[in-house]
């Protein structure tokens, strides 16, 4: 398949559909700064972060198990475990993106997020092929997601807690919400229970927060095998 196009008509139609994506992007920027002022992060620090690892579960989840010293290896299994899926999604694009300049590419890659590739897929199925269109559903949603922690991290550190607030709960409920998203047919309830039961199970008898890891790969562990008797 010939690589896509790269236009800036593209990047403005990116960002034009993922408005409202980019909307949420802020609020749960907002979410993870105030977070972040409660475990102690400086303004720099929480902002540079989502500059630079620009996902907002995974840097959720990283909280949960962050101390002094920072557990390296902890932070890391978390993170790949919870950003895992974008090894796949990104691997999709290729066929389109494979061939293109490399500045481009990378560049719509590092804001890939999940909505922005479902967006892209959809939008290529009846449309001309544009790379641009991938890039500006990323752009949209960076931007907010930057600032959203700054200020998020200016106000947590005056509302108190944001337990008081149930704004800890937010994450946790988008990702069921995602979760019964994925759920098509009874066969995919099985990753999920598995995993949730995994979590809960290591929660209660193992230290710290390997609950995450160990709940994602064994509910992914049930998923392929799954999938691969299917197959």
């Amino acid at each position: 398949m010939p690589s896509a196009a790269f236009t800036w008509s593209g990047v403005k139609s990116g960002v034009a559909a993922a408005g409202a994506m980019a909307a949420n992007s802020g609020v749960y920027g907002l979410i993870f700064g105030a977070l972040a002022a409660q475990a102690g992060f400086d303004l720099a620090v929480a902002a540079t972060m989502s500059a630079i690892v620009y996902a907002g579960g995974a840097q959720v989840a990283s909280l949960q198990i962050w101390a002094n010293p920072v557990p390296l290896f902890a932070v890391w299994a978390t993170t790949f475990a919870v950003n895992a899926r974008y090894i796949l999604q990104s691997a999709s694009l290729r066929p389109w993106l494979g061939r293109g300049k490399p500045l481009r590419t990378y560049a719509s890659l590092f804001t890939l997020s999940d909505a922005g590739w479902a967006l892209a897929l959809k939008r290529w199925q009846g449309e001309p092929v544009d790379g641009g269109f991938l890039f500006g559903t990323g752009a949209a949603q960076y931007l907010p997601w930057v600032a959203g922690t700054a200020a998020g991290h200016i106000l947590g550190n005056r509302i108190g807690a944001p337990e008081a607030w149930g704004l800890d709960f937010i994450f946790p409920a988008f990702f069921a919400a995602m979760a019964a998203g994925m759920w098509k047919k009874r066969s995919d309830l099985g990753p999920i229970v598995v995993g949730a039961g995994a979590a809960l199970v290591a929660e209660r008898w193992i230290p710290g927060a390997w609950s995450l890891v160990i709940g994602g790969l064994l509910g992914s562990l049930v998923g392929v095998f799954a999938h691969g008797r299917k197959s």
